[in-house]
């Protein structure tokens, strides 16, 4: 996961924001972080697709578990499983929306 984009995202962005294409969330956790781009639900709610779990490291954040409930079947992955790469390229995708659509630059 890009360390610079992370760090723009997070400098830029925390709790929930509607924006033009849906909802994203950054909110601490026992972990580090969870990002996620929420859409809205049948009742109000908003459902993670995804939602990405990042483990923070001193400085350093990594991507441990995605969760996608709008896909069928449900996505959940973890870098336990051996998911590690496909976790990281789904970062890398919600991160480069997020700075996209706030109009952000490195």
């Amino acid at each position: 996961m890009n360390q610079e984009k992370w760090r723009l995202v997070k400098g830029n962005f925390e709790g929930t924001e509607d924006l033009m294409d849906g909802y994203y969330r950054l909110r601490p956790i026992e972990e580090g972080y969870e990002f996620a781009y929420l859409v809205a639900g049948p009742c109000g709610d908003k459902i993670p697709h995804p939602a990405i779990k990042l483990r923070e490291e001193g400085s350093y954040i990594q991507p441990i578990a995605l969760r996608d409930l709008e896909v069928s079947p449900i996505l959940n992955l973890t870098a336990a499983a051996g998911d590690q790469e496909q976790i990281e390229q789904q970062a890398d995708q919600l991160l480069n929306r997020f700075i996209k659509i706030k109009k952000l630059s490195i």
